[in-house]
């Protein structure tokens, strides 16, 4: 796991953090954390850009004149061959 060093934070934000974290009972450390991960997610539009591109190659790979079965279907099935 890496480690991240911020230099130049400002003092009244700072403690503004870490009220906040007291007041959560967390650190800040956790707290810096969080934004940090937050920030580094996709975007909503990213990812509704990648279900889309999905949602086209999967009408590609689609056979034509062939019935496609839906997923749900052939987990259901999975399952139920397992018991």
């Amino acid at each position: 796991m890496g480690q991240l060093v911020i230099r130049n934070v400002d003092d009244e934000r700072l403690d503004r953090l870490r009220a906040r974290a007291k007041s959560l009972k967390r650190s800040v450390e956790s707290l810096a954390r969080d934004a940090l991960h937050a920030a580094a997610d996709d975007t909503v539009a990213e990812r509704l850009a990648l279900a889309k591109e999905m949602q086209a190659w999967s009408r590609k790979a689609k056979v034509p004149g062939s019935s496609q079965t839906l997923g749900v279907d052939l987990i259901r099935e999975a399952r139920s061959n397992d018991r």
